[in-house]
């Protein structure tokens, strides 16, 4: 697939109005991203560190102070532009029951495209992709209130891509659901990304879900200080604790095994890593 930036973010600065007299500090500082169309990228930061500001910037929820953001070469801040803007980026937000409109859930995601215009043919069509491309298509019938929150997730996730958008903004999605429906709104997004190419940029506080990511994102008092493979962003122990976050646990106790005198190579990400890293220690580096 052709890379290209989908979303481009050129010396953005964003400040959320006070309620008081005195001004509210930058929420982004001057920062400057490319997304391209098909990456799986993660952006991680603590709470304050700037990430949701990004997921609003980049359909135009809310427009910069100063520089710009631009969504296939359209001006997030010009008016006339939000709807082919929209139409190109969708944005899952954290609670689900939020973002659920209709009482079946056949309907809930039909409700964008019916609100685009789309002829109510081509809206069915759209309606059983998008539900069988999250596995909740046996469930159109069902009332979404009696879902868990990982069906929810997905059912909110499939009526973005009804609307066709090209890439999905997903702002701490599985904040709110246990392991399983964690899981599950996981298996969505890398099903979504490596099988149909559409980009996915996923804001989280989990490391695990980071790992599976093409990139990694870190902010910090709205900046970026870093960007990289997920394997380049977990290798800088120091500077991921300086944005007040940690490492992912076979990361940890890879490092841990290093700074114990034991010869394990940096960037260990995944369990299966560090159990094959474990067996050439023990083995002498034998097969």
């Amino acid at each position: 697939m052709e890379k290209y930036p989908l979303i481009s973010f050129k010396n953005v600065s964003y400040r959320y109005e006070s309620d008081g007299e005195t001004p509210l500090p930058l929420a982004l500082k001057s920062v400057n991203i490319d997304i391209n169309k098909g990456e799986f990228v993660a952006v991680l930061g603590h709470n304050g560190s700037g990430k949701s500001t990004l997921a609003k910037l980049s359909n135009a929820i809310i427009v910069p102070e100063s520089g710009k953001v631009f969504v296939k070469g359209m001006d997030t801040s010009c008016e006339d532009s939000e709807y082919d803007i929209r139409q190109t980026v969708g944005v899952v937000f954290q609670n689900p029951d939020n973002q659920i409109v209709a009482t079946i859930v056949e309907e809930d995601v039909a409700f964008g495209p019916e609100n685009l215009g789309i002829e109510p043919a081509e809206i069915r069509k759209r309606v059983d992709s998008a539900l069988k491309a999250v596995g909740m298509y046996e469930y159109r019938h069902h009332e979404p209130h009696k879902l868990s929150g990982g069906q929810k997730q997905r059912v909110a996730i499939a009526g973005i891509m009804a609307m066709e958008t090209e890439c999905i903004v997903l702002d701490e999605p599985t904040a709110m659901l246990d392991p399983k429906g964690r899981e599950e709104v996981m298996a969505a997004m890398e099903k979504l990304n490596k099988e149909m190419g559409i980009t996915v940029v996923l804001i989280t506080h989990y490391m695990d879900e980071a790992v599976k990511a093409d990139r990694v994102i870190v902010m910090d008092s709205g900046s970026v200080v870093l960007d990289g493979t997920p394997r380049e962003v977990f290798s800088q122990e120091k500077i991921i604790e300086e944005a007040g976050l940690e490492l992912p646990d076979c990361s940890k106790l890879a490092l841990a095994m290093r700074k114990n005198g034991i010869d394990f190579p940096l960037g260990i990400l995944t369990p299966e890593e560090f159990i094959e890293a474990f067996k050439m220690c023990v083995s002498g580096g034998r097969q």
